[in-house]
């Protein structure tokens, strides 16, 4: 596993960094499999700060980032949305929601969105694997979860990334259907106690 440091792209923003130089690595972040992480990094992830409709947290090479290069190891955006839950059975929104107070009048809830996550192709799962870019991941969400509650993380994937990922993930279908960008929704039910403990506790 190589050293890396999460860096919040808002913080680059904010200090008096050249961003010419992220702007730069982000033009550097190859992802062949998943060509719309490479395009959100480039032309979206900025302008999504900036616009506060998420914030993207950069997994940085340790060792480059001591020689002043700034390398993108992997990366990942969060967000809030309400989620449309009005379709759903009765028993789909038992399962997802429990006891949740007025459950069955609901027709959307909140939740943390996984909005792009994924590592760069000049990286192997060997030096930073999915389950540890997760749970940086899950360690943000956990953050703001301490403030404000909520346990339930979404995200949008294609089938293939299903099976191959999210799966095993512990993620599960909210729809059997695809949505209308052909991507399937799917959640995950998360105690971030244990994530916020795993980064906090002395």
């Amino acid at each position: 596993m190589k050293a890396y440091r999460v860096i919040s792209l808002g913080v680059l923003l904010n200090d008096e960094y050249d961003i010419s130089k992220v702007e730069q690595s982000f033009k550097k972040f190859s992802c062949q499999r998943e060509v719309d992480l490479e395009n959100f990094l480039i032309k979206k992830a900025i302008t999504y700060e900036r616009a506060n409709i998420g914030k993207t947290y950069l997994l940085v090479d340790l060792d480059k980032l001591m020689q002043g290069t700034f390398s993108v190891m992997a990366y990942y955006t969060i967000a809030q949305r309400a989620i449309d839950i009005s379709e759903l059975s009765a028993k789909r929104k038992r399962k997802l929601l429990g006891d949740y107070p007025g459950r069955d009048s609901l027709k959307s809830i909140p939740a943390y969105l996984i909005g792009q996550l994924g590592r760069s192709n000049v990286y192997t799962s060997d030096e930073i694997s999915g389950e540890q870019i997760l749970n940086e991941c899950y360690h943000s969400i956990s953050i703001a979860a301490q403030v404000v509650g909520g346990n339930l993380v979404m995200l949008e994937c294609r089938e293939k990334m299903f099976e191959r990922v999210y799966k095993d993930k512990g993620f599960r279908k909210l729809y059997d259907e695809l949505n209308e960008e052909n991507l399937y929704t799917l959640y995950k039910k998360i105690d971030f106690t244990e994530y916020w403990n795993r980064y906090h506790d002395t």
